[in-house]
């Protein structure tokens, strides 16, 4: 089997479950577009805000759904989702008058996706391997 390349997702956070990987380099590539776009402007527009929020959701649903159709646990995993949206959400709110948080909440989001790859979704991925045999 060949490793499939991704732009930002390193190889030790691929969990080779192809939706769920491609997902994750879209939110890595997203985090730095993010990241860049934040250098020059300010404050941030709230449909950028927005497109993050709406992105990590879709996400989080895409791994519910995956676990869903397997018949899998997903409440501890989907705690964690739960509590990383609402500190994001407060995060962005407080942003619409200025950036002060904006370094705070990326370097806090890519931190938080490598931990939760590493924690839940390598865990989801041999699950979902499993009950596919």
């Amino acid at each position: 089997m060949s490793v499939r390349q991704y732009s930002m997702l390193p190889q030790n956070l691929q969990v080779n479950i192809p939706e769920i990987d491609v997902e994750h380099d879209e939110l890595f590539v997203f985090l730095e577009g993010f990241k860049e776009y934040c250098f020059e402007h300010s404050p941030i527009p709230q449909e950028k805000r927005n497109a993050l929020y709406g992105l990590l959701v879709s996400h989080f649903k895409t791994e519910e759904r995956l676990a869903t159709s397997a018949s899998i646990d997903f409440s501890g995993h989907e705690d964690a989702h739960e509590k990383m949206l609402e500190t994001v959400s407060q995060t962005l709110g407080q942003m619409a008058s200025n950036n002060s948080d904006l370094y705070s909440l990326i370097r806090y989001i890519s931190y938080w996706f490598e931990i939760h790859i590493l924690r839940y979704d390598l865990t989801l991925a041999k699950c979902l391997s499993a009950s596919a045999h």
